[in-house]
């Protein structure tokens, strides 16, 4: 014969499955948090300095996560577009490919051709490091950043001829949450 079941057998049981659960549950918190503080995100951090037109005046700081990026500009003498193609790298920024509509005196041409070449431009193959770029822009020369699907008209964000500093960083959680994409403030720089 067999002998009922308590029905009770599970308020005993009790006490010990909510500390595992709360112990699982603290140690899965711990986790997050570490992973939190300390994972990091390679970017490229964009940095203008002075009146910028984005949340008042002053330091404007955003990023992205693209690893590979072009700084478009209409040469300010011959007024033909120039391109530069650049990828971030862990120590720095590859600058891989230049692309001109036309070109004269002083431009590079020693170099490899580029193994796509653009309608109407011509490519060279650079392969130069660069710790980071400092670019100066104006209206004048309308300077304009790419990535992904993103074109940002640089040259409205910032008065003429405004310093940009482009830099690859590794970010954490904390510094993405408190940074804008670049591509989220606006291009005419309202």
């Amino acid at each position: 014969m067999n002998k009922p079941l308590n029905k009770r057998w599970w308020l005993s049981s009790f006490p010990s499955a909510a500390l595992i659960v709360a112990l699982v549950v603290f140690i899965l918190l711990v986790i997050f948090i570490l992973w939190a503080v300390f994972s990091r995100q390679s970017v490229i951090e964009v940095q203008t300095e002075g009146d910028s037109g984005f949340k008042g005046s002053g330091k404007t700081v955003c990023y992205f996560v693209e690893a590979d990026f072009e700084l478009r500009w209409m040469h300010s003498v011959e007024k033909q577009w120039w391109e530069e193609q650049y990828q971030r790298k862990d120590d720095g920024l590859l600058l891989t490919t230049t692309y001109f509509q036309a070109f004269g005196a002083g431009t590079p041409s020693t170099e490899a051709l580029a193994p796509i070449q653009k309608p109407g431009y011509l490519g060279y193959q650079i392969d130069e490091k660069l710790p980071k770029l400092n670019w100066v822009v104006s209206r004048l020369t309308k300077g304009e950043l790419n990535y992904g699907d993103q074109r940002i008209l640089i040259h409205q964000w910032v008065p003429d001829y405004s310093e940009i500093a482009i830099t690859p960083k590794a970010y954490s959680l904390m510094d993405r949450f408190k940074k804008d994409f670049c591509h989220e403030l606006p291009s005419d720089g309202s």
